[in-house]
Formats: structure tokens, C-alpha cells, sequence
């Protein structure tokens, strides 16, 4: 099996493009929102364990695009919890886990743009009021 290709968005941190500006995907299509809520058909429990799976990613990883993704992985791990998962269940939790970056192997393989730092109201004003000062 071929290993799979790298996302833009790490070819783009990694420099690649800079290198080899051919590599770049234009019609790539893009993520266009958070992921949201967990559907409305789950229980409390299945609730609690999208939660908790959501905690457990890192920030940035998960969108709406990945809601398929995430109820399957909650789903599979309601049966792991219970006891009634078959091993191949078993393989397609470790792999749901894994595409999110949720292995030791898999988590050094993601790369997360950096969050933008997010000022209180305070903090924004103070900066303002820097920029204007006259000299």
C-alpha cells in the first residue's frame, strides 16, 4: 500500500512550495466550518464519549468535514466499551483514532497552523491606544 499523500497545509509549513511552487493543489477543497455539536440521534453516553473524543484532539484538527468520522470512532467505542466489539471493529476504531492523530505515531505526523493569540477587550484597547500615541 502507498503511503498517503501529505496534506497542503503541511506542505505549505514544511517550505515545500517555496522549493517546488508545482506541488501546490489549487482546487483543493477546504474545511468550511467547526465541527459542531454531536448529532441529536446520540444517547448521554455516546454524547459524553464525542466529548471526550473532542478534548482529546488537538485544536484545529477536527472540522465538519470530520463529523462522519467522529460519530463512527464514538460508535465503535461504545462497543469497545461494552464488550460487544469484534476485533475488526477493534481495527476500525484504531483507525478512526488514528486519522485524528490520536496514536503516538500518528500525533507526530500532524502539523496544526498556529492559533491566533485571542485578546480580551482590555488587552485590544491597550494595543490601540499604543498604535496612536503621537510621538
Amino acid at each position: 500500500m502507498s503511503r498517503p499523500r501529505k496534506p497542503t497545509a503541511v506542505l505549505e509549513l514544511t517550505g515545500a512550495f517555496k522549493k517546488d511552487p508545482q506541488r501546490k493543489r489549487p482546487n483543493e477543497p477546504k474545511p468550511n466550518g467547526p465541527l459542531g455539536e454531536p448529532p441529536v440521534d446520540f444517547d448521554e453516553y455516546l454524547k459524553a464519549l464525542w466529548r471526550d473524543l473532542v478534548r482529546m484532539v488537538p485544536a484545529g484538527v477536527l472540522t465538519i468535514s470530520d463529523r462522519w468520522l467522529v460519530e463512527l470512532a464514538c460508535r465503535t467505542m461504545r462497543d469497545v466499551k461494552k464488550g460487544q466489539a469484534l476485533a475488526s471493529e477493534k481495527n476500525l476504531l484504531l483507525a478512526c483514532l488514528s486519522r485524528m492523530g490520536l496514536t503516538p505515531a500518528d500525533r507526530s505526523k500532524i502539523a496544526v497552523p498556529p492559533q491566533k493569540e485571542e485578546l480580551d477587550e482590555l488587552a485590544q484597547l491597550a494595543r490601540e491606544c499604543q498604535t496612536l500615541k503621537p510621538n
